[in-house]
């Protein structure tokens, strides 16, 4: 006979789950990971990932230029940087006589069909020049002041036309949007911000690097271009010895070669020295005073240079 009522429960025959805190073993504290050793794992491979991006994205860049119908980087160009019109009939003079001497650099040079260049000047006193998209090319007041003879800025316009030519422009656009995009997707918190700095400073290596090959083959067109126009060289070696001695006087000779976008100026003609001796061009001939028209009214002083 059962000695509980009807409202009593039977005693539990099995003792319910309990709860309780363990220690940590001694011997795993030794076993844990130190949390600035996975920090360390972290940015790793966040440089790691960064870098294989940035090499496939600048090639991708470097295969697609060439492809990119050269159309719409002129279409581009008319968006970003519309032709001004000249200030005065002393301003269109200079820049007819500029874009006569670029048509005929560019008749030599052997441009893909389609392709043209739009030269023009800008008042800045530096020695300077450059290409940017959809062929346009700016030459600063500083160098039409001080150029002495034609074939100096002929040769100068013949190198940033073969920016132009082989879509050096176009390429290092698409590099520097992805070098954009993958600083842009690092947080900026504290431990990322080392990691942002140090692929930001790897992209930059490789950038450079990469340019010092593109200022080479466009020194060899204008050396080309020099040699075909006027039969001689001599133009081409006068611009690169000035822009040595310029570059010595500023002090920008100095410093390790791998930090620099552009070779060493005695580098440059020492390598295109040896460059005519092999394809057996005359390093000197007849040489010509740079047109009037091509002379800026006042000449601007002088204040710095910038490699072209």
């Amino acid at each position: 006979m059962s000695t509980h009522g009807p409202g009593d429960r039977a005693p539990a025959t099995q003792a319910g789950p309990r709860l309780e805190n363990r220690l940590v073993p001694d011997d795993d504290h030794g076993r844990r990971e130190h949390p600035l050793r996975e920090l360390a794992w972290l940015l790793g491979a966040t440089l790691a990932a960064g870098a294989l991006a940035f090499v496939l994205l600048g090639w991708a860049a470097q295969w697609l230029a060439p492809r990119v119908p050269f159309a719409a980087e002129q279409a581009l160009a008319e968006r970003l940087m519309p032709e001004r019109p000249p200030a005065s009939p002393e301003d269109q003079a200079r820049r007819i006589a500029l874009q006569a001497l670029a048509d005929r650099v560019a008749s030599v040079m052997a441009l893909p069909a389609g392709m043209g260049v739009q030269v023009g000047d800008e008042p800045q006193p530096d020695f300077n020049a450059y290409a940017t998209v959809g062929g346009r090319i700016r030459v600063f007041h500083g160098v039409l002041a001080q150029v002495a003879h034609e074939e100096e800025l002929a040769a100068l316009l013949a190198h940033e036309m073969a920016h132009v030519q082989h879509r050096h422009v176009a390429a290092n656009l698409g590099r520097g949007l992805a070098v954009a995009l993958l600083l842009s997707v690092v947080s900026s918190d504290a431990g990322a911000a080392v990691a942002q700095g140090l692929l930001g400073q790897a992209a930059q290596l490789a950038l450079l690097g990469y340019s010092r090959e593109q200022e080479r083959q466009a020194d060899e067109a204008a050396l080309h271009a020099s040699a075909a126009l006027y039969g001689h060289v001599g133009g081409a070696l006068a611009l690169m010895r000035r822009l040595a001695e310029l570059e010595q006087q500023r002090g920008r000779a100095d410093g390790p070669v791998w930090w620099r976008s552009h070779p060493h100026g005695q580098d440059r003609v020492t390598a295109a020295l040896q460059l005519a001796q092999a394809r057996g061009w005359a390093l000197q001939g007849d040489s010509r005073p740079l047109p009037q028209a091509l002379r800026p009214s006042a000449s601007p002083p002088q204040k710095k240079w910038s490699p072209p």
